[in-house]
């Protein structure tokens, strides 16, 4: 048992899997969030193999028909996010795939949609948010199977049956997981974060700045041609229970067809890539990998401040303080120096202005007034961010949770396009080439994820309502491991991490174990070892810690198993950030 990663499950296959003999229609997981997670929860919802869930029937769509509809703010004019969706499920009593047994239902949105939509459809006065899927479902497009309609039910998508639309689109069908890459706690934080007013202190006295958003406004991209937005909405924390699947890097990728910018580089620190995510500097020079004054004027992509990928970021680069890996104290949103001719978010605050204005996106504090000497720019989502730095390949960088799936798009610009070692440690084992063929995606480690060498890494986690774990969301968890191989090399299984993050009490929170039994950040799940109480806390940016003493050769890991779940010497970075 490698540390309290191992847990137990506690369902039996024969719970959740389905077989033709199924009769009853039933929605077993109807769920959205991390899209880190997409490819694998599909395949192990697929999956006819020992441990797999065998919902051979599989449909996908990318052209956001799935609908996430929050209406906790207001019903006249609610929340929507839309996202990439899967439905799997087991043939019904005909043993087709016309019928449906059981269903299970995944939407990618993002970390903190999945979270806040999850618990704000359990609301004990009544679900505030629903997942909904178009009446009329588009034809499939291969994102989980991709053997063709033809082979439907084999090796082949099929067409969504209107039986199941109608069983998913239910009045009485409630969100019952999410999947996300940062916890709960976290994400939670994320959202007090950017309704705090902008410049104010989070909480009390701490070093915590907010963002000045309004509830029920949106966060817009600066992407020229696109109207995306990220809904900023509120959530409470229920009791809930936190399902380990596995941990993934987050990748810096660069496009400089030029070849003397960026990409004449293949490493850069942790505090050169700080003071290009914060705006300090928006230049590189030709003689080292770090910004300067002068020199070719860079493009820098940043996600939206909800997204679990900034905060996976943010709080592992820019806005860090400790004394390990350097301490910068700024921040992709309200940097500490701010330039003088980038607009500060005090300027409004809440902001945006009104829609009615045309100088919206000027009041982002990402948004520098003048763009003829570099610029940074707001992208909202996974595939804008990285399709951004795709697209731009006049000196452009930005960055991604990795997953084949996310970079997919690099391979139309092999030539100009590569991704950095951060801090002299390589995320891939890849040599800079940003895999997307099958020979160079099965040589692709995760080794530096796996013992913590890499520093900007978070847990891909599923979540459910209520003090323990749910059986279908354990064998979801335990199914999606088993394609996290050399084919789908996208994250390192919860089973063979060396390492976790340390948990702390975020900010303007309490924390309440699910037995009543304290409020003490705490690592854990599995109480077959020394780590018995239930997993509570934050822990993205936390500090890296070893499950036991590790033998690799490179390796800095030095804490036994034995005391890991003692954490009252490793309280994290919280309390240290901006």
């Amino acid at each position: 048992m490698k540390g309290i990663l191992k847990f137990a499950f506690v369902a039996c296959l024969a719970v959740v899997a389905g077989s033709a003999s199924v009769k009853a229609q039933t929605v077993v997981l109807d769920g959205l969030g991390s899209s880190g997670l997409f490819l694998e929860l599909g395949l192990g919802a697929n999956a006819t193999t020992t441990g797999g869930i065998n919902a051979s029937c599989v449909w996908s769509e990318n052209t956001n028909t799935a609908i996430a509809t929050d209406t906790s703010l207001s019903t006249t004019t609610p929340g929507i996010d839309k996202g990439s969706a899967f439905v799997a499920w087991t043939k019904g009593s005909d043993g087709t795939c016309a019928t449906a047994g059981n269903i299970y239902a995944y939407v990618s949105t993002d970390s903190v949609v999945g979270n806040r939509c999850l618990y704000n459809s359990n609301l004990a006065g009544g679900s505030k948010c629903s997942i909904s899927y178009a009446t009329a479902p588009t034809a499939p497009v291969g994102l989980i199977l991709t053997g063709g309609v033809a082979n439907c039910g084999t090796t082949g998508e099929c067409a969504l049956p209107a039986s199941v639309v109608t069983a998913l689109d239910s009045s009485t069908q409630l969100v019952n997981f999410a999947g996300t890459d940062i916890r709960p706690e976290d994400a939670k934080f994320a959202t007090t974060r950017a309704l705090t007013n902008c410049g104010s202190v989070v909480g009390t006295s701490t070093q915590y700045l907010g963002l000045g958003y309004a509830a029920g406004s949106t966060i817009v991209t600066g992407v020229t041609g696109s109207t995306s937005f990220f809904n900023v909405l509120d959530f409470t924390l229920p009791t809930f229970f936190v399902t380990p699947v596995g941990a993934t890097p987050i990748v810096v990728a660069v496009n400089d067809a030029s070849g003397t910018g960026l990409h004449s580089f293949s490493n850069i620190t942790s505090q050169a890539l700080a003071s290009f995510l914060d705006g300090t500097n928006s230049f590189t020079n030709q003689a080292a990998a770090a910004p300067t004054a002068t020199g070719s004027a860079v493009t820098v992509f940043i996600r939206e401040p909800l997204s679990g990928t900034y905060n996976t970021m943010e709080f592992n680069v820019p806005n860090r303080v400790g004394t390990s890996g350097g301490s910068f104290a700024t921040s992709q949103d309200v940097g500490l120096n701010q330039p003088a001719n980038q607009r500060n978010c005090t300027v409004t605050s809440p902001w945006p202005v009104p829609a009615s204005t045309t100088s919206t996106v000027l009041h982002d504090p990402l948004k520098f007034t003048t763009t003829s000497t570099g610029q940074r720019i707001r992208a909202i989502g996974t595939g804008q961010e990285l399709s951004s730095v795709v697209g731009n390949t006049s000196n452009s960088i930005g960055y991604g949770f990795w997953s084949a799936a996310n970079f997919a798009g690099f391979s139309a610009v092999t030539a100009s396009a590569k991704y950095y070692n951060v801090d002299g440690i390589d995320p891939l084992a890849a040599s800079g080439t940003i895999p997307t063929t099958s020979a160079q995606l099965a040589n692709v480690s995760l080794a530096t994820t796996a013992d913590g060498k890499y520093p900007i890494w978070s847990m891909l986690r599923l979540v459910n309502v209520g003090a323990t774990q749910d059986a279908n969301v354990a064998a979801l968890s335990k199914a999606a491991q088993s394609f996290a191989t050399s084919t789908h090399p996208d994250f390192v299984a919860a089973n063979n991490l060396l390492v976790v993050r340390s948990h702390f009490t975020p900010p303007v929170q309490t924390l309440t174990l699910s037995d009543g039994s304290g409020s003490t950040a705490a690592f854990g799940t599995n109480a077959a070892t020394a780590c018995s109480a239930t997993e509570t806390g934050g822990d993205v940016g936390g500090v890296v810690i070893g499950l036991k003493v590790n033998t690799l050769s490179q390796s800095p890991l030095t804490v036994s198993e034995s005391n890991t779940c003692t954490p009252s010497n490793m309280a994290g970075q919280t309390g240290h950030r901006r």
